[in-house]
């Protein structure tokens, strides 16, 4: 892996950051062999890490950006605020031309690339609203690199920019080259913890959770979803190991996979159904400074039409050290909006 820090204007620069995290002995790290190696999932080796600090995160591989962590936090306006109000993950096509995912503005602003939120977070008595992003944001405040990625740590605001951090997380990303179908594999673990008593956390399927957010230009009369298992009905099913999207972008379609890991909160739901592409898990649980909240998902992402069961659950025992057989698969449409009502005359 090779790390490149570049300031605004883009002209390289020595190894003084604003993250004091990064530093010349972080910069090339050599690559070790793993398990998912051996089952055709390999580091991205050949990856560029390319910080541009307070701005973006870019992975290369092959010379083209695959993912970039948006993660500039600009208040001086409340319209740049809203642009900037929380940190994600941009997807591109395997060209690094087209990208895959939605960042602000469009139908539900909050909504951009991978992402993650609660609705309702309790510390304190006082519950917090940090997927709306209502009155407090995410904002990233150091990034480590890794071997074969990088670890964000972000003060998830109270009330005011003033007070404590509800929470503070950390958010390591490992990108990984799969093996066909998929060309990248994105790894996330988070790690949110108050820094005194418990924070209460939770939401609902459609404002909370991990969850990926297509381009705003996806045609959503494709949109289908893929669920391991016969006749799933996926507003009542819980802790599913696995969930496929197809969705099309400016005419090109690829699949996007999220693999659920087993050490996950139990009682998970999942919001996969909509027309526009939002699709995620939906944990809850408690935090303490003792007991964090721990949350670990794959999305691993495709290029074209794939409803491979067979690779799905491949791809799951690997990332959750599993053996489980290829199950039967229920395929759906993406439900659609309803028609609107005829004005009246």
């Amino acid at each position: 892996m090779r790390l490149l820090m570049k300031p605004r204007g883009g002209q390289k620069f020595a190894h003084k950051t604003m993250f004091p995290c990064l530093s010349p002995a972080s910069m090339v790290t050599p690559m070790r062999p793993t398990l998912l190696a051996l089952l055709g999932f390999a580091s991205l080796s050949a990856a560029d890490i390319k910080v541009t600090p307070n701005e973006a995160i870019d992975v290369a591989q092959e010379g083209k950006v695959v993912a970039r962590f948006m993660m500039s936090h600009d208040v001086s306006t409340p319209a740049k605020r809203l642009d900037h109000y929380k940190p994600y993950l941009h997807v591109f096509d395997p060209s690094g031309a087209l990208r895959l995912t939605k960042g602000p503005g469009f139908n539900f602003t909050h909504h951009r690339g991978i992402m993650l939120g609660f609705a309702k977070i309790t510390v304190d008595g006082k519950t917090y609203d940090r997927w709306h992003m209502t009155k407090g944001d995410q904002v990233v405040t150091a990034v480590k690199p890794t071997d074969d990625g990088f670890v964000a740590t972000i003060d998830w605001q109270g009330a005011t920019a003033q007070d404590k951090p509800i929470l503070t997380e950390e958010r390591a990303f490992t990108f990984t080259k799969p093996g066909a179908p998929f060309y990248v594999g994105i790894e996330m673990k988070s790690t949110l913890k108050p820094d005194h008593g418990e924070a209460k956390i939770d939401g609902d399927p459609e404002h909370a959770g991990a969850q990926f957010r297509p381009s705003e230009k996806i045609d959503g009369t494709k949109t289908t979803y893929v669920y391991p298992g016969k006749d799933v009905l996926i507003h009542k099913v819980r802790d599913l190991t696995w969930v496929a999207e197809i969705f099309t972008v400016e005419g090109k379609t690829f699949t996007a996979l999220l693999l659920n890991h087993p050490s996950n909160p139990k009682d998970t739901a999942f919001s996969a159904y909509r027309d526009y592409g939002r699709f995620g898990a939906f944990p809850k649980g408690v935090a303490t400074p003792e007991s964090p909240f721990k949350l670990r998902y794959q999305w691993l992402i495709a290029e074209g039409d794939v409803r491979d069961a067979a690779a799905f659950q491949q791809a799951y025992n690997a990332f959750a050290g599993a053996n489980d057989p290829t199950p039967s698969v229920t395929v759906m449409l993406a439900e659609q909006p309803k028609p609107k009502a005829p004005a009246k005359k």
